[in-house]
Parts: C-alpha cells; structure tokens; sequence
C-alpha cells in the first residue's frame, strides 16, 4: 500500500521509526517532508503538503508527526476529503478508520515511542471503516452518514512549500 507520511523536526524520529517499519513491511512511503531536522518547520505547511497528497490521489493513508500530534492533526484535518485524528494508543488508531474512516493518523513524539507508534500504524492501516461485528444497521448508516459531512467541510489544499523559521 502507498502512505503518505509527514512531520516536522520534532516528529521527524517517530516519522523515520515508522517509515522505516512500514517499508520493511512492502508499503510504499511518499514522504513530503521534513526530511531532517536543521530548522524548526511550521507545521501548518507540513499539514497541507500531507492534505494536498490525499487530495490527489497519491495514496489513500497518511501518517503526520509532530510533538503532541495536535499540531499535524488540526492543520491536516482542516482540508476537504481530509479526516485526520490525533491518536495516542492502538485501539484509538484502530477505532478511528471503523467508526469514522479517519484517512490521516498523527501522532506525536512527545507522547508516543517508536514501537508505539509502529503498533498504531499497523492497526490504523489494516483497519477497515465499519469492520466491527455486532453494530446495528441504524449505527452504521450514522457512521455514514457522519463520515460523508466530516469530509465535505474545509477548503482545498494547495502545493505548498515546507515553511521554517
């Protein structure tokens, strides 16, 4: 599978832990940056670089990094056909993609270690939206429902550059 993976200087060793257990899973990395960290990078830029790669089609997941995961999460998740939650455990990265087809993690470094991180990965991409037994019809048609409105809001993404200080 082709992900998308973004962050800035401080998610870039939990971005290069997970890039590098993902590829040596067979995944495809498009990664848009940071690619090291010289400079403090805004992350809004980070945000929409990642934003712009789900808009066009690049891959269908992404993963954003930063030091809380707030950061990549609210810049990211702002863009139209963008769902991007800020997780902190494997049953939050999991649940995100059943209940809401959540398309973006983040994370963050800060509060997530390497393996962590790792582990949220895999669930987060081999979870399927509404794969979970036992939920009525009536749940499921919500779940939906509120899925198609949470990715009509924002506006478009741009090309944009990475910004620093």
């Amino acid at each position: 599978m082709k992900i998308i993976m973004g962050s800035v200087a401080k998610g870039f060793a939990l971005k290069t832990a997970i890039k590098k257990h993902l590829e040596q899973q067979g995944h495809e990395i498009i990664d848009v940056g940071c690619y090291n960290t010289d400079k403090f990078y805004k992350f809004p830029s980070v945000g929409e670089r990642v934003a712009k790669a789900l808009e066009n089609g690049l891959a269908e997941l992404a993963i954003n990094c930063c030091g809380s995961g707030t950061g990549a999460s609210i810049t990211a998740g702002k863009f139209n056909g963008v769902c991007a939650v800020s997780c902190e455990s494997v049953k939050t990265a999991r649940l995100a993609r059943i209940v809401n087809d959540a398309n973006c993690l983040c994370m963050g470094e800060n509060v997530v270690s390497p393996e962590l991180g790792c582990e949220m990965a895999d669930a987060f991409i081999a979870a399927r939206f509404q794969d979970m037994e036992g939920i009525p019809q009536n749940i499921l048609d919500f779940w939906r429902e509120a899925k198609a409105e949470a990715m009509l809001r924002g506006d478009t993404a741009t090309a944009r550059e990475i910004e620093t200080l």
